[in-house]
């Protein structure tokens, strides 16, 4: 009777394990890609974020911004990179890429433009009775930008049909907020074919 008991509860775990298994299909394999593994086809891509940052890094290094006035200087981003393509580009990505290297670097402070709306909101609350004002972020100690990166990205592209070009031009700069002078500017240009093939 133990034995008949054993084999039909052994007998019921497999079965039961067989079953999960049919339920759930097959396992989605993930692999890791690079940059340039994602680059599929004509459109912007990962890689051309790395490109951009890279060449745009070494341009400022060389010029008269890597220098100790700049340095100490208060850095802001604009909000967005103005994208003058055909695509939906999240140019923000673009532009952190670059601040986070620039401060990696050393190469500016940066204000969190981003974060300016909050910091307000909780300096107010911090004035208020609520808090312990001894011990509450002190007004008016707020940082003001020097200097402001901003950049524009437009592209031209030529389709047939079995042929897709895509020619970007980006271009960063970087202004006085006190003149509005132009204290630096590059620009980098990629360019991209896909085709299809002739056989299906």
């Amino acid at each position: 009777m133990i034995k008949k008991m054993r084999f039909l509860l052994t007998a019921t775990a497999l079965l039961s394990v067989m079953l999960l298994g049919a339920c759930g299909g097959r396992g989605t394999k993930v692999t890791s890609i690079s940059a340039k593994d994602a680059t599929v086809d004509a459109n912007w891509s990962p890689e051309d974020i790395q490109k951009v940052r890279d060449y745009m890094l070494a341009s400022l290094k060389d010029s008269a911004v890597n220098s100790m006035t700049y340095k100490k200087a208060t850095w802001m981003l604009t909000k967005e990179m103005a994208n003058d393509t055909d695509e939906h580009i999240n140019t923000r990505v673009i532009m952190e890429r670059i601040r986070t290297k620039l401060i990696n670097d050393g190469m500016g402070v940066f204000i969190d433009d981003q974060a300016m709306d909050e910091i307000l909101e909780q300096q107010a609350m911090q004035q208020s009775d609520l808090y312990d004002n001894t011990k509450a972020a002190r007004v008016g100690k707020l940082l003001g930008a020097q200097i402001i990166l901003r950049g524009r990205i437009s592209n031209i592209r030529k389709k047939s049909s079995r042929t897709d070009m895509n020619y970007y031009n980006i271009t960063l700069q970087i202004v006085g907020l006190e003149t509005g002078r132009i204290l630096w500017t590059d620009e980098i240009e990629i360019g991209r074919m896909a085709q299809k093939s002739r056989f299906r």
